[in-house]
C-alpha cells in the first residue's frame, strides 16, 4: 500500500462534488477513489466559502496558524492558573487543621 496521499487540486475537488451532487456521495466515492468523509467536508466548505475553500482546505493560513498557537498558549496559562488555585485550596485546607 502506498504512503503516498493523492492531493487533489480545486478543479478536481469541483468535478468530484458536481458528481457527487446529481450521483450521490457514495458513487462518487466509488467513481474518483476518494472517502466520502473527504466529499463531506469539501461539499461543506464548499458551501461555506466556495471555491476558495477547496484551495485552501489542505493549506493553513497565516490566521489559522495564529489562532493556533493562541488556542495552544490560552489552555497553557488555563493549566497554570489551575494549579495555583489548587496549591492556594491546599494551603488554605492546612491552614484551617493546624488552628
Amino acid at each position: 500500500m502506498s504512503k503516498h496521499r493523492k492531493t487533489w487540486s480545486s478543479t478536481e475537488k469541483l468535478q468530484v462534488i458536481n458528481y457527487a451532487k446529481s450521483n450521490g456521495n457514495v458513487k462518487a466515492a466509488r467513481e474518483f477513489g476518494v472517502s466520502v468523509n473527504s466529499i463531506y467536508n469539501w461539499l461543506e466548505s464548499y458551501a461555506e466559502q466556495g471555491e476558495a475553500g477547496l484551495r485552501r482546505a489542505n493549506k493553513p493560513t497565516e490566521e489559522s496558524e495564529e489562532l493556533s498557537r493562541l488556542r495552544r498558549e490560552n489552555q497553557q496559562l488555563k493549566e497554570l492558573v489551575a494549579e495555583k488555585e489548587l496549591r492556594l485550596r491546599i494551603n488554605e485546607e492546612l491552614l484551617k487543621k493546624s488552628k
